[in-house]
């Protein structure tokens, strides 16, 4: 089978574990051909976007402008393409969704799609750090020409109208969907969306979760507590630095390690370290290529991960798979990975006092450390087994082919 993945930068040399670059390996492993369409993003070469085309794990990438329209570098890379027997888009704001679904709909190919996280749209909630303390609002998606016309009509807002139906437009027009999560395909009905479903889960390159990680750059005094992901509200890093204080009381010489490349909040970050004397234990590390950060978590005694929400979350996989202990906050999709007490620990929304008791009894108690650590590598190496979720996602695809 041809495969076509529509995704954001998705497979990049940088990030070893982003999904869609997971998601062709498996392919590829399977023996079916695969190609990429994702974005040029040369301004951020962090990202490793700056390639026009190139051959990632056997998938052979092309990178064009991330426009919604009108799309011609979309459509001319489709053109230059072989036609894909199937095309799978993947993320919630996928610019070139648009063009490339009506392209491949018009020439016969079916094409799934895996929303990755429907709360990231800020049409349909009202505020995408906090969704679950925030109302949601699906009469604002606009999917259809008449509805865009009767909106913009009412308050002349067209812009945003226009953006609002160009993303939302092709999730009409999918043969099905593979939601990541059995909390994305239940909103995805409560949308009404009635295409079918097959509810898989992301997964990691295992082949470099388990293999050898270099000696880490920077020396920290132990217990080291990281902390991986942006500095935004949605990922609790204010929980964690709110939590910090107990852990500091009995470990004095505990190092939190950030390790960030949005660090859009550092500065409020450092204000409220400032408030609670924590400061001189925090080691703000910014990005890490991702050799470093599996030494990190290899290194690491714990890892939280209080999220305020996460269309899936994949630094979850990463803690249990680097074998380090993972606490993290009991909301939809989270709860679908950690199974408490065994592979992980699930702590109550937005509670630092919840997040530093969890950590301590990581801490303190040795055959509970042992046992999460045991548990998490059972965990992705049986429900997040790359070879087996990939038999899913092509029985999906063969039932929109066939």
């Amino acid at each position: 089978m041809r495969v076509l993945i529509i995704g954001l930068g998705g497979v990049s040399r940088t990030f070893r574990n982003w999904p869609e670059r997971t998601l062709g390996q498996a392919l590829v492993a399977a023996g079916h051909e695969v190609m990429a369409l994702t974005y040029w993003q040369p301004d951020q070469p962090h990202l490793g976007l700056s390639e026009r085309t190139e051959t990632i794990d056997g998938i052979v990438v092309r990178r064009v402008k991330p426009e919604l329209w009108p799309g011609h570098e979309t459509v001319a890379a489709l053109e230059s393409m072989p036609l894909p027997d199937v095309a799978h888009v993947i993320h919630p704001r996928n610019v070139l969704a648009l063009q490339a679904v009506r392209w491949l709909r018009r020439r016969g190919v079916p094409v799934v799609w895996t929303w990755l996280g429907p709360y990231h749209d800020r049409w349909l909630v009202a505020d995408r750090e906090r969704p679950y303390e925030s109302a949601i609002h699906p009469e604002r998606l606009i999917y259809t020409v008449p509805q865009l016309l009767k909106r913009g009509l009412r308050d002349w807002q067209w812009r945003d109208h226009w953006r609002n139906y160009a993303i939302h437009r092709p999730l009409r027009d999918v043969a099905a969907f593979i939601p990541c999560s059995q909390h994305e395909a239940q909103v995805l009905r409560e949308l009404g969306f009635t295409q079918p479903m097959t509810v898989v889960p992301l997964w990691l390159d295992m082949a470099f979760m388990e293999g050898p990680a270099p000696p880490l750059t920077t020396t920290f005094t132990p217990p080291i507590i990281p902390y991986i992901g942006q500095l935004t509200p949605r990922k609790g890093y204010d929980v964690l630095v709110a939590a910090m204080p107990a852990i500091i009381a009995r470990y004095q010489q505990a190092s939190f390690v950030f390790v960030t490349h949005n660090p859009a909040q550092r500065a409020e970050l450092q204000r409220l370290a400032g408030e609670l004397g924590v400061a001189a234990n925090i080691h703000f590390l910014g990005t890490l290529s991702e050799e470093q950060k599996l030494a990190l978590l290899r290194a690491s005694a714990v890892l939280p991960f209080p999220s305020r929400y996460e269309g899936f979350g994949l630094p979850v996989l990463e803690g249990m798979a680097a074998g380090v202990p993972v606490i993290s906050t009991n909301i939809p999709v989270i709860n679908e990975l950690i199974r408490d007490g065994e592979d992980g620990l699930l702590i109550p929304y937005n509670d630092a006092k919840a997040l530093a008791g969890a950590m301590l009894r990581v801490l303190d108690d040795q055959a509970l450390r042992e046992r999460l650590i045991a548990g998490g590598r059972r965990a992705v190496r049986e429900r997040f087994a790359p070879e087996r979720l990939v038999v899913q996602v092509i029985a999906a695809y063969q039932a929109v082919v066939g």
